[in-house]
């Protein structure tokens, strides 16, 4: 069951957190491009990697060693669709990339106490700084919105 905490194994290369982030964008913008109906779909994998990452989050600490190992990467992947639920990309890939850039910032850099969440122990102490992030990604690209133009076009 580890295999699903490492991402199936993204979480043993170098750069494993933005190897994830970045994978995790795949399956967001598959649903987009079938026709998934809204944040519904993308709220739902961001709620089943949340569970994963509880469920597996003490047991992977003791396989990997440490608070919050790097091998653990199902909580980018929640992270991410968080954001995307929040702002979905739709057939924008300047929203998408902008997601994913504003979530890694966020996670790399764990501002505004994000980094104090971390203290929490197991699954909760690996995830919720990664949901924190996301939501805040999320946020600032829905305000992106409605804000000046990218490419000449809103982003939507």
């Amino acid at each position: 069951m580890l295999s699903l905490a490492t991402g199936f194994g993204l979480g043993r290369f170098p750069f494993s957190g933005t190897l994830a982030s970045v994978a995790a964008c795949f399956p967001a913008a598959i649903l987009v491009y079938a026709g998934a109906p809204g944040r519904i779909p993308l709220a739902i994998l961001a709620a089943a990697a949340s569970v994963a990452c509880l469920a597996l989050g003490k047991k992977a600490e003791a396989a990997f060693g440490g608070k919050d190992p790097s091998e653990v990467v199902v909580d980018e992947f929640a992270g991410m669709w968080l954001a995307f639920a929040i702002a979905p990309p739709g057939e924008n890939l300047a929203r998408l990339a902008l997601a994913l850039v504003l979530f890694r910032i966020l996670d790399g850099a764990k501002p505004f106490g994000i980094k104090a969440l971390q203290r929490f122990p197991g699954g909760v102490g690996i995830l919720v700084d990664d949901l924190v992030a996301g939501a805040l990604a999320g946020g600032a690209v829905a305000l992106a919105g409605v804000l000046p133009l990218v490419a000449g076009q809103p982003l939507q």
